[in-house]
């Protein structure tokens, strides 16, 4: 017993002597009556709101006690030790229910790389078989589902810096999945230049088709429910290295209670207030928080803009945390050629130049070294990295 108390008190003295109270707010719709539910579901949307802010991410909320969330029914991954978590408040309105949270938290940085919000462009999903999407009329569904994505990561997020949105589908082709993915990864590389990012995220909506399900109860009376599949592959390309650093998909089956000849506006909320549509909402706030937890601790990748009058500009600015002072290190990038003839992922070399932030705006940030000889080896497209006290050197690789 004695030795178990004196490991309790050393793990309290091995904690940070300050912890911070964070406040976070949530809303949901309350379908059908069931408060419960969506006292629940607004719980989950706070508690996430106050990890991001914390530096922490939320695998799931299982259970919610006198108001009080119980640390034991999470799974978290998590930069701060969860002390303790609070229900502050609730309120219901026009069918709304809205909770305030507040939990304190231990900051403790695990990813010390560096601390800059990663760029980011939400790319459009598409659907694989249009004739699924009959049902219900939501051809449009893909368009939608991207537009939400961004409208959580822009408003939620402390980690990304979501600076472009495209709708409009890309023209994807081949049967395979290799295939498939060799022509994300030319894309991707292809709108990293051209909208200064280094994340693309892109999808493929899979399975929207349906089948009707009977059963027959204890009286022998049989009845039929229509089911409808939603699956969902998402995929995240650093295009900068040329890789797909995410690949993950999504999938339910839910009932589909409407006539076949009823169509759908996906972009109204009569669609997204439906079980399918609250099961489509589930899946973009695990899409959220698995971005949030796979993309925190990759290594954030500045590209040279501009180089004018011995200085350089870069598209990282204080939108993703560069202040001035901050310094960088120039990296040599150098793609493979295989003996096929084609062209592999890029593989970079730290350089010894070492730049320093002299001006910084929204997107951009300026540059410039001490010596001035090094300005003539940097060129647009160049890559840098933060360099820090626990980091001096880039620590590039690539993954095979």
């Amino acid at each position: 017993m004695l030795k178990k108390i004196l490991v309790a008190c050393c793990l309290l003295l091995s904690l940070p002597l300050h912890a911070v109270w964070y406040e976070g707010e949530g809303q949901a719709m309350i379908m059908n009556g069931e408060v419960e539910v969506a006292r629940r579901k607004a719980i989950q949307e706070a508690l996430l709101n106050v990890m991001y802010r914390g530096g922490a991410s939320v695998r799931s909320l299982q259970e919610v006690r006198s108001g009080i969330l119980e640390t034991d029914s999470l799974t978290v991954r998590t930069n701060g030790e969860i002390h303790d978590f609070r229900l502050l408040h609730e309120k219901i309105e026009d069918n709304i229910i809205t909770v305030t949270i507040s939990a304190d938290i231990f900051p403790v940085n695990m990813c010390s790389i560096d601390d800059y919000k990663k760029t980011l462009f939400v790319g459009p999903f598409d659907i694989k078989k249009l004739e699924h999407a009959q049902l219900g009329g939501i051809y449009r569904l893909g368009e939608e589902i991207a537009h939400r994505l961004h409208r959580q990561l822009s408003s939620h997020s402390q980690r990304f810096d979501t600076r472009h949105l495209m709708t409009r589908a890309i023209a994807l082709g081949g049967r395979h999945t290799r295939d498939l993915e060799s022509q994300v990864l030319e894309i991707a590389r292809t709108i990293s230049q051209d909208y200064d990012v280094q994340f693309v995220t892109v999808g493929r909506i899979l399975d929207l088709s349906h089948h009707n399900e009977v059963s027959t109860n204890f009286l022998g009376l049989s009845s039929s429910e229509r089911l409808r599949n939603f699956h969902i592959r998402l995929m995240v390309v650093d295009g900068i290295r040329g890789e797909i650093v995410l690949r993950r998909d999504y999938s339910f089956q839910q009932e589909w209670p409407y006539d076949v000849t009823l169509k759908l506006d996906v972009s109204g909320e009569t669609f997204w207030r439906t079980h399918y549509g609250q099961g489509i909402e589930m899946v973009i706030g695990n899409m959220v928080r698995d971005l949030e937890s796979e993309l925190h601790c990759k290594q954030s990748l500045a590209t040279v803009v501009s180089v004018f009058d011995n200085q350089a500009v870069i598209n990282l600015g204080y939108s993703n945390g560069v202040r001035k002072g901050d310094k960088f290190r120039l990296v040599r990038r150098q793609h493979l050629m295989y003996q096929t003839g084609q062209v592999g992922g890029p593989v970079f070399n730290d350089d010894e130049i070492v730049l320093e932030v002299v001006a910084v705006q929204a997107d951009r940030a300026v540059l410039t070294t001490h010596d001035f000889a090094d300005m003539a080896n940097l060129q647009i497209r160049d890559v840098l990295v933060a360099v820090n006290d626990i980091y001096p050197h880039s620590g590039m690789y690539v993954e095979q």
